[in-house]
């Protein structure tokens, strides 16, 4: 009957002009009553609507030297690299390209912005297809440039984070949350590492920040985590102290990440073995994220639910397999392997590393926003500025777990309103705290 059913919807919609809406409702009065109607219409849709929408490109959209490479305007460059579906770099030559542009700019000392789109975007110019975070980006670094007055170059580091075109937002989740963790794998920090390596050798004086979104943070954490463990086990065990200038970035940030608080439970394990509370006086690797944020909140924890517990759902594995690792004397303090695993990572309290209060309010513009946040430590906290409130942020009541490098921190909704919204001024003013944290 379904079949009967699908096939009058499809070729009444292809020879006549009644429109799939009028056809499905003319289907007959057993599919247009109650609740078996109900459904039976919206699967239909799901399916026309799966028929009818095209797959986004898998070979990238900026692959061409002069789609690589933008000039905003004097003060500000964009260079684009694009990952593929199975996390392998798509072309080194449009890497090599980037990477000649950051030491070109670097003849004075520039601020490089690396970002890493989530889930449902790529480098498309058009939104059906995948753009959204583009575009904002791009003001992104001519604000902060004319704010700051400095010279700044992003790195739009894209992946095909959306595979369907015109299609609802939302079904590929687990197979790009798979996708996510292959481009975090080699490919990705590859692209991080020689990005980093590139404007370090070309002017020591260049700051260098990375961030990622929602999968992007995923994928930036994934990408650096291994090889900073590396590093810090390696240089522990040679008595070498570790210094800022020998990783990729002076921060790293990964906002409203999508990527479940059991991989930052083990890197902040790398740091707690070995005693290491800071690098250099401050933070190495941040995590923020809004608490009014409904998607790491309950959605991405749901998902992991059901990659779990519903196999059929989820035919990457995403989840983790097998019994759940305990530790009581220590599960009660950082909480546990399982509790870990279903959270996402900034809304896991036990690695939480600050918390926050409202103290103060005062409209800012950006240059005022920029200006105010240079100086933000407070003890063994710091204060942010946004466009019209103060925040202190400070350690949690002892005893807690995280005094790593690894900053895991709660973000008001001020800041952040929503999963998306790290755009704004205020969240701009947070990332100048936190840069001037890391010098």
């Amino acid at each position: 009957m379904v079949g009967r059913f699908l096939l009058k919807v499809f070729f009444t919609a292809r020879v006549s002009s009644v429109s799939i809406p009028d056809v499905i409702l003319s289907i007959g009065p057993g599919a247009s009553k109650g609740l078996y109607g109900v459904m039976l219409r919206l699967l239909s849709l799901c399916l026309i609507m799966l028929m009818t929408s095209g797959c986004t490109r898998s070979s990238g959209y900026r692959q061409s030297p002069e789609l690589t490479l933008e000039k905003l305007n004097p003060q500000v460059s964009l260079g684009h690299v694009e990952i593929d579906d199975q996390g392998e770099l798509i072309s080194f030559d449009q890497l090599k390209r980037v990477t000649a542009k950051i030491k070109e700019e670097s003849s004075e000392p520039i601020l490089l912005v690396v970002f890493i789109h989530g889930w449902n975007y790529n480098a498309s110019d058009k939104w059906v297809t995948g753009n959204g975070n583009i575009t904002d980006f791009r003001k992104l670094l001519m604000e902060m440039s004319d704010a700051s007055g400095k010279k700044t170059m992003g790195v739009f580091v894209s992946w095909r984070g959306r595979s369907l075109a015109t299609f609802p937002v939302g079904v590929d989740y687990f197979h790009r949350h798979a996708a996510a963790r292959r481009v975090g794998g080699v490919g990705g920090t590859e692209i991080l590492h020689e990005i980093g390596a590139a404007a370090r050798g070309a002017n020591s004086r260049n700051r260098i920040i990375m961030l990622g979104h929602s999968l992007g943070g995923a994928i930036l954490e994934s990408a650096m985590a291994e090889s900073m463990a590396a590093k810090v086990a390696m240089d522990t065990a040679r008595g070498i102290e570790l210094r800022r200038k020998d990783f990729p970035a002076d921060l790293m940030v990964t906002i409203n990440s999508a990527e479940s608080a059991i991989y930052a439970r083990q890197l902040l394990s790398t740091f707690k073995n070995r005693g290491i509370t800071s690098i250099e006086g401050g933070p190495l690797l941040i995590s923020l994220t809004g608490k009014q944020d409904f998607v790491t909140g309950l959605l991405s924890p749901m998902g992991n639910l059901l990659g779990r517990w519903v196999p059929g759902l989820n035919f990457f594995n995403t989840g983790v397999a097998g019994m759940y690792r305990k530790d009581p004397a220590n599960d009660k303090l950082r909480g546990s392997q399982g509790a870990a695993h279903r959270s996402t990572v900034g809304h896991f309290k036990p690695l939480l590393s600050h918390r926050y209060e409202k103290v103060g309010g005062q409209k800012r513009a950006l240059k005022a926003i920029m200006r105010d946040n240079k100086t933000p430590a407070r003890g063994d906290g710091f204060l942010v500025h946004g466009e019209n409130e103060t925040y202190l942020f400070t350690r949690p009541e002892k005893p807690f777990y995280n005094d790593t490098p690894y900053w895991i921190v709660p973000i008001p909704g001020s800041f952040i309103k929503n999963h998306d919204d790290h755009w704004n001024h205020s969240f701009i003013g947070l990332m100048t705290a936190m840069m001037s944290m890391a010098k």
